[in-house]
């Protein structure tokens, strides 16, 4: 099988790739300024060494692109050739020939030499064209070369040395990132994280073998439990390559296939089956041909499988009874709970009782670890003797699943637990399964696996929390509380505990607002067991209009998770960091955030919070007016509304489209957006807060259609005392809007200028929590007639505008006074990515690149090469020069 090259893709479609695209961009801007450039693709093969050159070069329309590819002609001389016949040379051993053709090539625009397969190349060729290659100088060439990174000869290795004309870009696998870009991209469907992880982990990231698997493999196979098999052509080639093998080496690979993890002699000695193979030449063997990695830890050394997909082929071909045989000798060896992995193995499916007794007793004995314990209860069933209890330790098994949000799994027992008898562990199963589709019918099966007296306390407890959202994601407050409050009594797990007392905050957020819901965390989030009680204060302090102590608490709750503490919200507060970091000026990072919160819903799990996420989603490009974007969005967050309903999703539906009518200038847009929210308020819930972030909007749309009444009567509303500093600043500007639409534009001025002063008196609190309100306000105040420092007021608001991209108010700025310069003087410097913004501000408020990563979700070397475009571009070389500037 040829493994190198990858998936063909056509410009623009490469995933997962982006950093080693810029990489190559930059060399080539390189050549294209006049200085020669080389650079080396290096891999293992399959890795997508051609496939990045060949996507790459397609997008270069101005290049002469000259491509040589080895096909292993060894002969002396052969390579070099192949290059002299592509750029119509004779005496291609003269380097001078060779430097005259490149010359005259460079007269129809920059010129890309592709050399393909280094590795391939003839030692006469290498020496020769190295030759040529070291005397480019002041010529527009990129030489662009890829080669397997096993048996890449000397002169290639020094050509391409790093240096400040040469580089090598080494590939890997794809990150899990990537790979979940390129199923969607191959196999567009629902795949849930868990899916794409494990195919991550199985093909550790390799292209060519992931499109392999995606090409041949249904939808059932992909999303089961059992080990991929390897791709067929693959397993021809590992089938032929083990024929090969000696007797010794052959066993010592099937052993090593059945472990299924790095082993050490210590661990090999003690397999009958190899009592009698000599170790260290089987290991050898096996190494020369590809097939096994020796990996050396201090003294002592271990060997595995080179690769999952390479065991899985060796594992698939064994005789059945071979390697039932080894299973049993590897139990023996290894115990502990590795020993019932094997003999389940060995097993086969056969009832065996003996066997299942003990992965019964194995899946009690792990409280903390569901997912394992409902992996043992699931072998169980298989191997038990009788369909009675066959039946009882699947819906056991079940109930884990539905605690553990381990949705894959559960919807391929969904038939079984359909046709299992009525009790409350199928209840509980069946209204998860249920409530995934939105089903009606979903609260029922809860309510009666909560209300079955004699059913186990455990299971009725999980049915009291599941019962409980879904009233509130149906927005019923008060029943969700009755149902949270039946959990304490029935539960002895402090953290079910801490799931009733969540869910019970928010079904007092929703019938009596988010204070109530508040009030029923206080004193529980700083000594949580999980992360969930954070992210939902950080949701209810940010509809109570309290975007820092919102801020914290959700940045809380995602630190927490990623420190492995439970978390079924995490998808939330992702959602609700977007809208926060919207609030705050740091739209950048709120598009990012967005990106995030929408990485959980693609696979249709989690319906019920998907409208919410596209809302959030919206936000950034209604505000900066683009159209098409925030309309798709909200297109979709409407379709998911459709599907799976909440107050929630609505709500957060209505203020994504006034936003964008507000950019746009639409205030009868607004006012329709949102007409709903104040009779929803009026009758408590969610939305209800006195400084609930859509009042002000609300406020302004009354305004700008002519109901100067109506807006007079919503500020009377607003509470003065407890609000907050971008409240106040809101509050100041509709009342100057009100000042201005009756002609009274002294008043105006009087009002803007007091919110200036008041703002003045907070700056930190203005930086962190609300720059953009007050640009707003400097804009209203810099656009009255006759105010003396006019431009100033309005060169200060350009400054914030101009770093959030908030085109809409730029173009307000620009109508309202001659040409404004901002406060970064007149030199022109390249602008900034939005990835680049977002590094660059995380830097400048102190963060390291390893934080910044955890923020964005990416690599710490994702977050450096970023910055590095930072420097380059502001002409800086330090992060201190960052610090106190804003980017996002």
């Amino acid at each position: 099988m040829v493994l190198d090259g990858g998936p063909a893709a056509p410009p623009g479609s490469l995933v997962g790739r982006d950093e080693q695209l810029a990489a190559l961009s930059r060399w080539y801007d390189r050549a294209v300024a006049g200085s020669a450039a080389r650079v080396l693709v290096t891999g293992y093969a399959g890795v997508g060494k051609t496939a990045l050159v060949d996507a790459f070069v397609a997008g270069l329309p101005d290049a002469v692109v000259v491509r040589v590819e080895a096909d292993g002609d060894r002969r002396p001389g052969a390579f070099q050739e192949l290059v002299g016949a592509e750029l119509g040379a004779d005496r291609v051993a003269d380097p001078a020939v060779l430097l005259d053709r490149l010359g005259a090539r460079q007269e129809e625009g920059p010129v890309v030499l592709v050399l393909h397969d280094l590795h391939d190349v003839d030692d006469e060729s290498a020496i020769g064209l190295a030759r040529t290659v070291r005397r480019l100088h002041a010529d527009r060439v990129l030489v662009l070369a890829t080669a397997r990174d096993d048996g890449l000869g000397r002169v290639w290795a020094s050509l391409f040395a790093d240096g400040p004309d040469a580089a090598t870009v080494r590939l890997g696998g794809l990150d899990p990132d990537g790979v979940r870009a390129l199923v969607f991209r191959l196999r567009p469907g629902r795949w849930s994280r868990a899916v794409t992880a494990r195919l991550h982990t199985e093909t550790e990231g390799n292209p060519l073998h992931l499109t392999t698997l995606l090409r041949e493999l249904p939808d059932d196979v992909l999303r089961g439990d059992a080990p991929l098999p390897a791709p067929r052509e693959l397993a021809a080639e590992i089938a032929g390559r083990t024929a090969r093998l000696s007797d010794g080496a052959r066993r010592l690979l099937a052993c090593l296939a059945v472990l299924a993890r790095p082993a050490g002699r210590s661990l090999l000695v003690r397999l009958d089956e190899l009592a009698d193979v000599d170790l260290d030449a089987a290991a050898r063997e096996l190494t020369a041909a590809g097939l096994v990695d020796v990996l050396a830890l201090g003294a002592r050394s271990t060997m595995r499988v080179r690769h999952p997909l390479v065991r899985a082929a060796v594992y698939d071909a064994m005789v059945p009874g071979w390697r039932r045989q080894l299973h049993l000798d590897v139990a023996a060896a290894v115990g502990g709970t590795a020993e019932l992995t094997h003999r389940v193995a060995a097993a086969a499916g056969r009832p065996d009782p003996g066997l299942a007794d003990d992965l019964d007793a194995a899946a009690r004995s792990e409280p903390t670890d569901i997912r394992a314990a409902a992996a043992r209860l699931l072998d169980a069933a298989d191997l038990s003797p009788t369909a009675e209890l066959a039946e009882r330790r699947l819906l056991a098994a079940c109930v884990l699943l539905v605690d553990a949000y381990d949705t894959d799994r559960l919807l391929a027992r969904a038939p079984a637990v359909r046709a299992a008898r009525p009790c409350p562990e199928r209840d509980v199963a069946l209204g998860f399964l249920l409530s995934r589709d939105a089903d009606p019918a979903a609260p029922a099966h809860l309510e009666s696996a909560l209300e079955a007296a004699d059913g186990d306390p455990e299971v009725r407890a999980l049915a009291g929390v599941r019962l409980a959202l879904e009233h509130i994601f149906r927005g019923r407050g008060v029943p969700a509380v009755a149902a949270a409050a039946r959990v304490p009594e029935l539960t002895r797990r402090p953290v079910r505990a801490e799931q009733a007392l969540i869910v019970r905050a928010l079904g007092r957020a929703l019938s009596e607002g988010p204070d109530a819901g508040l009030d029923e965390l206080a004193g529980h989030v700083d000594h949580a067991l999980g992360a969930d009680p954070a992210v939902t204060a950080g949701a209810l302090h940010l509809a109570a209009g309290r975007i820092a102590a919102a801020r914290s608490r959700l940045e809380e709750g995602i630190a927490r998770s990623r420190r492995g503490a439970a978390s079924t919200s995490i998808h939330r507060a992702h959602c609700h960091l977007a809208e926060v970091l919207y609030r705050t000026g740091r739209w950048d990072l709120a598009d990012a955030q967005a990106d995030v919160a929408l990485g959980w819903f693609v696979d249709g799990d989690r319906g019920w919070a998907e409208s919410m996420a596209h809302a959030v989603a919206a936000l950034v490009p209604a505000a900066r007016g683009q159209r098409d974007r925030a309309a798709e969005h909200c297109a979709a967050a409407r379709a998911s509304l459709e599907r799976t309903f909440t107050p929630q999703g609505a709500h957060a539906l209505a203020v994504a489209e006034a936003t964008l009518c507000r950019a746009l200038g639409d205030g009868a847009g607004m006012a329709r957006a949102l007409r709903r929210l104040p009779a929803a308020a009026a009758a408590g819930g969610m939305s209800s807060g006195p400084f609930a972030p859509w009042r002000p909007l609300h406020a302004e749309a009354l305004v700008a259609t002519g109901d100067l009444a109506g807006a007079r009567a919503a500020l009377r509303s607003w509470p003065r005392a407890g609000a907050p500093l971008w409240f106040r600043l809101a509050r100041h500007q509709v009342q100057a809007r009100l000042a201005l639409a009756t002609g009274d534009t002294a008043a105006a001025e009087i009002t803007l200028r007091a919110a200036v002063a008041t703002a003045d008196r907070h700056p930190d609190e203005v930086a962190d929590e609300c720059p953009v309100e007050l640009a707003e306000v400097r804009v209203l105040l810099g656009g009255l007639p006759n105010v003396p420092d006019g431009p100033e007021q309005l060169r200060a608001a350009a400054a914030v505008f101009a770093e959030i991209a908030a085109t809409p108010w730029l173009d307000r700025i620009r109508a309202a006074s001659t040409p404004v310069v901002t406060d970064h003087g007149d030199t022109e410097t390249p602008p900034l990515t939005p990835r680049e913004r977002q590094v660059a501000d995380l830097v400048a408020r102190g963060l390291t690149s390893r934080e910044a990563a955890e923020v964005l979700w990416v690599t710490p070397k994702a977050v450096d090469f970023h910055l590095g475009n930072v420097f380059a571009k502001l002409g800086i070389s330090s992060r201190r020069q960052l610090r106190g500037r804003t980017f996002a």
